[in-house]
């Protein structure tokens, strides 16, 4: 069984997690401008975002965990509360835009491996992502492989792509223990729009070139640098034939080969986007994570070369400091920060939330999983 928590016990399952310091943080873009929030939210001062979910699976007695017949029970039960009766349903992942279960039986990569097949939805692996990542198991591939006092701003997964995820599962394999840090962010994009628009952004936007955003990225050739800003790693190939197929479906993009193997590429996306069931008009791009001052800020990335990407107003013209100050402060004023525990599952409309992490304090663990659904 699974039910939706009651204030009190919301309370007592999140006590863990106050407010987050954000000032001070290393390599955080737009850091010294005063619209930065110098703290987020912990959950307790925002009603019911994430909804969190008890489960009430049978007592775990068998030493080698759960079984595959299991985990996809579970899955099945996951899938269907959370799609429900379209968007009236009380569990619906349309609703609250983002749902933590607790007590799933998952342990392992691939447990979440069989978890993930079996919600129901279809699993999709996308390319041209902004960050590193590792595949562990069969469409399970590690959040992030950013060092770990990167604190990750909050976003929506390749909100700068034609063709993005609509939904996310991530699955905390292996939580940081309590006070280090590596609290998991997630933003009601609802509010993130209002409030944008509310601000008068939409209307400089589309004065620039009709309300796009123009991505401009380069990504060097794996033989002949060191960094992961390569089209082998973010396109999970060798083969240039094979890339030139991937952009070329993407439909909108124009890409060049230049010396050395080096890719070229730029596409322009709208700002914000059409949710396709609710209809709702949403901020939705990458403006703020995929501006060359998140790359020249991080103190990890190689950026003598230049910054792998960019974002501009949809004619071309650089974005100024004000305007990336606001989204950036829109996106923490709206931020819920979550100390996660091995175990946890969160699964997010990856148009209606966004979400980050912040850094914490290595050597300690912090493993977060994530899958990709269409």
């Amino acid at each position: 069984g699974m039910r939706i928590v009651n204030a009190d016990e919301r309370r007592e399952l999140l006590q863990e997690t106050n407010d987050v310091a954000l000032t001070g943080r290393v390599g955080l873009p737009s850091g010294d401008s005063p619209l930065l929030p110098s703290h987020i939210s912990g959950p307790l001062a925002v009603d019911n975002f994430p909804c969190i979910v008890q489960t009430e699976m049978p007592p775990d007695t068998d030493p080698n965990g759960p079984t595959p017949d299991e985990i996809a029970g579970a899955a099945c039960a996951v899938g269907s509360f959370l799609d429900g009766e379209q968007d009236t349903s009380e569990g619906s992942l349309l609703k609250h835009g983002a749902v933590l279960f607790k007590g799933l039986p998952i342990r392992t990569p691939e447990d979440f491996s069989v978890f993930a097949a079996n919600l129901g939805w279809t699993v999709t692996t996308l390319v041209n992502g902004g960050t590193e990542r590792s595949i562990l198991a069969a469409n399970v591939r590690t959040a992030s492989d950013e060092p770990a006092n990167h604190t990750i701003e909050p976003h929506c997964d390749m909100a700068h792509n034609p063709v993005f995820p609509g939904k996310i599962a991530f699955f905390m394999l292996e939580g940081p223990p309590a006070n280090v840090g590596g609290e998991t962010v997630l933003v009601d994009i609802r509010n993130v729009t209002a409030q944008l628009k509310a601000s008068g952004l939409s209307e400089v936007f589309e004065s620039h070139g009709g309300g796009g955003v123009m991505y401009r990225k380069v990504l060097w050739s794996a033989q002949h640098v060191d960094h992961s800003f390569t089209w082998q790693k973010r396109f999970f190939t060798e083969d240039r034939d094979e890339v030139d197929a991937k952009l070329r479906a993407m439909g909108n993009v124009i890409w060049r080969w230049t010396e050395n193997d080096v890719l070229e590429f730029e596409n322009t996306q709208p700002a914000t986007t059409t949710h396709p069931v609710t209809g709702e008009e949403l901020w939705f791009n990458g403006i703020h994570t995929n501006h060359k001052t998140y790359y020249e800020t991080a103190p990890h990335i190689d950026t003598s070369l230049g910054s792998p990407m960019n974002a501009l107003f949809g004619d071309g013209e650089e974005i100024d400091d004000e305007t990336l100050a606001l989204i950036r402060s829109t996106w923490w004023d709206n931020a819920v920060a979550l100390a996660l525990t091995s175990g946890d599952l969160c699964i997010v409309d990856n148009m209606l939330a966004g979400h980050g992490r912040m850094g914490w304090i290595p050597p300690h663990p912090r493993r977060m999983l994530l899958t990709h659904f269409e």
